[in-house]
């Protein structure tokens, strides 16, 4: 409900300044279409209003994606609709929104005279009160099936405001327009010119925002039902005791427009003050805005940019916070990853820094409806101010400041990573192959000598033949370690995420892996809380990063030592966005009682091919580590090992509130 809200009050809030073009309606109707363009997926709108004689449609604005501003025309720009007949005459007459999904098939439309490619369209009426038709909004797209229920429902929130304000703003149109027959008809009659005063008045009163006038002095002279609503005061009382004193002593012939925020019980009212130059005595004109709602909200996005500023700004990577699609916040560091400057970022949309279908991948993966929302590592491809296309990595979260659905998100550059890791692949793939094709050949003439080994082979003969078993069996576990990271490094790694209880893996992992355990006299236990963590993982990968911790602890355990495997939550976990979201983590504690980990080489651990001394002795090849920590990377999550000189503790944390792919 609060998100519909915040969208409704955005909305709100263009249609507001759309307002403040007024008398002129041109800028108001283009003003509006802009609004529709922005916040739909319409490819083209064309606003429609009645003919004076209220039989017929009118085309009075039109706007398309390409076209830099509106055209308009107090005349019609083209075709005519009689009302009740198509489908913007049926919308006029019913007052009821229609959605076309394939136009071609429609016998309502006719597409003969039409410039633009239209495969779909919705046409939303534009009505004051309970039935006095503004306009008609129409929209369409090239595709079919562009419009769907979610956008008539975004649509309806623009509808009510846009019609008021078209309409206050024709008023005022016919106000001015009485002033200049009034000013240019100086021979009018003293009927004509009470009937012109008795409709003055009438539109007077009439108007959606507060207007009065007031003598040098602050008394009030005129005033509309607004005005009396929104000041609880009356023509005769004194705006000194609102604005205050000061100001009213500034009103004279030069004073300049003064604009300014007022208290008013529980409300927050904007007003707007002006000289009119009446003679004989000079007049100064008020206008009236409840803008509660906007000032509050503006009071919470100031506290938020205060709140989360230091932490964005120190951040080790580019940051930035997103609302409505638009950057709120962002660091020096996301400035220089995109070319721009801050003021070229702030309030602008992501959409204009995104490729096109990169930002369709964004969507997609925000849009499952959750409470709580976490993407790591999505890789989407954006565009410098100079032009250049480079890859990012993104990892966004949502976050509620205020009333307002945000997103909050760290960015990454890994053009030259994705170009080093693509040479990397193919040496690895290559390897791999060179490898695998002479060693099946050696493996089989060695199965065909152990078959016959005992009839045809002395006892050295056959020890042979089991070492140059044992070390085939080595090389192609090394040969598929080599095509297992080359896929991850590859960005093949695809995860089939499910819905898993962790003890329950980790229970099941410590199972497999005591078979092993017991060759060398080791125990493996394992540690948990009451409470059973469930996360959105891939079973399989998290099953065989597990399965490569602990064979590593396994390796390096004396005998009798035992294995820890410890299972807590919490929600503490990596710094940067996870401390903004405050995330829940699950976090996978392996301890050995081997010869613990040197300060110096806790971080170079996790490089592929890399490996510690103590490792050595162990004949590793460096690659289990590096699998593991790409994986626990895949799901969002963090891997470190923590330096001690006795016993080896390495601990996985992996977020629990991420969504599903």
């Amino acid at each position: 409900m609060d998100d519909v809200l915040m969208k409704e009050l955005t909305i709100l809030r263009k249609v507001n300044l759309a307002l403040s073009y007024a008398p002129d309606v041109e800028a108001v109707a283009g003003a509006i279409l802009d609004i529709v363009i922005d916040e739909t997926v319409a490819e083209n709108a064309s606003l429609m209003m009645p003919s004076s004689d209220g039989k017929r449609l009118e085309i009075r604005a039109a706007k398309g994606v390409g076209d830099e501003i509106s055209s308009y025309s107090e005349k019609s720009l083209g075709q005519t609709f009689p009302i009740g007949e198509g489908i913007a005459g049926l919308v006029a007459q019913t007052l009821e929104p229609i959605i076309i999904k394939d136009a071609m098939n429609e016998p309502m439309v006719q597409l003969r005279d039409m410039k633009v490619k239209i495969g779909s369209m919705m046409s939303l009426p534009l009505a004051y009160g309970k039935g006095e038709l503004v306009g008609v909004l129409h929209l369409s797209h090239s595709k079919r099936g562009a419009f769907t229920r979610e956008d008539l429902s975004l649509m309806n929130m623009l509808l009510a405001p846009a019609a008021l304000a078209l309409r206050n703003v024709r008023l005022m149109r016919d106000v001015e327009d009485m002033n200049r027959t009034l000013k240019e008809e100086l021979c009018m009659t003293d009927r004509a010119l009470e009937e012109f005063g008795k409709h003055a008045i009438k539109v007077f009163n009439y108007m959606s925002i507060g207007v009065l006038t007031t003598d040098p002095d602050g008394f009030i002279t005129t005033m509309n039902r607004k005005a009396v609503e929104l000041l609880g005061l009356g023509t005769g009382d004194n705006i000194g005791g609102i604005i205050g004193t000061e100001t009213t002593k500034r009103f004279a012939i030069d004073m300049p427009e003064i604009i300014m925020d007022i208290p008013v019980g529980k409300r927050v009212l904007n007003l707007e003050l002006s000289v009119l130059p009446v003679k004989p005595n000079l007049q100064v004109l008020v206008c009236v805005r409840d803008v509660t709602l906007e000032r509050f909200k503006e009071r919470d996005l100031m506290r938020a940019h205060d709140q989360y500023h230091d932490l964005i700004e120190n951040a080790i990577d580019a940051m930035y916070i997103l609302r409505d699609g638009r950057f709120m916040l962002i660091n020096k560091k996301l400035q220089d990853l995109l070319g721009y400057e801050a003021e070229d970022l702030i309030d602008r949309h992501i959409r204009h820094f995104l490729v096109r279908e990169s930002m369709r991948i964004l969507a997609k993966a925000l849009r499952p409806a959750q409470e709580h929302v976490f993407i790591p590592n999505l890789e989407v491809l954006a565009k410098r101010k100079d032009g250049q296309i480079i890859t990012i990595e993104i990892s966004i979260g949502r976050i509620m400041i205020g009333n307002d659905q945000c997103y909050v998100g760290v960015v990454r550059d890994i053009t030259s990573k994705k170009e080093l890791l693509a040479l990397k692949t193919r040496f690895l793939h290559v390897a791999s192959h060179e490898i695998r094709v002479p060693l099946t050949v050696i493996r089989g003439y060695a199965r065909m000598l152990a078959k016959d080994a005992k009839a045809c082979l002395n006892e050295g003969q056959q020890d042979c033949v089991q070492e140059i078993e044992k070390h085939c069996e080595k090389l192609l576990n090394f040969s598929n370690a080599l095509l297992d990271f080359a896929r991850i490094n590859s960005g093949r790694l695809t995860l089939s995420r499910q819905k898993v209880d962790l003890l329950d893996l980790i229970r099941h992992v410590a199972q497999d892996m005591r078979i092993k355990a017991d060759e060398k006299g080791v125990a493996i236990l394992v540690e948990a809380e009451d409470y059973h963590p469930q996360a959105f993982i891939d079973p399989l990968r998290i099953e065989q990063a597990l399965n490569n911790i602990i064979d590593n602890a396994l390796k390096h355990s004396p005998p009798q030592g035992v294995v820890t495997v410890r299972l807590t939550t919490g929600s503490q976990g990596p710094e940067g966005i996870h401390k903004i979201l405050n995330q829940e983590y699950a976090q996978v504690a392996v301890l050995d009682q081997g010869p613990g980990v040197k300060p110096e080489e806790a971080k170079d651990l996790f490089n592929e091919f890399f490996v510690g001394m103590s490792g050595k002795s162990k004949r590793g090849i460096g690659l289990g580590l590096a699998i593991t920590k790409e994986i626990i990377h895949a799901h969002g999550g963090h891997i470190e090992a923590i330096p001690a000189d006795t016993g080896g503790l390495f601990q996985i944390t992996i977020p629990l509130n991420s969504h599903p792919d």
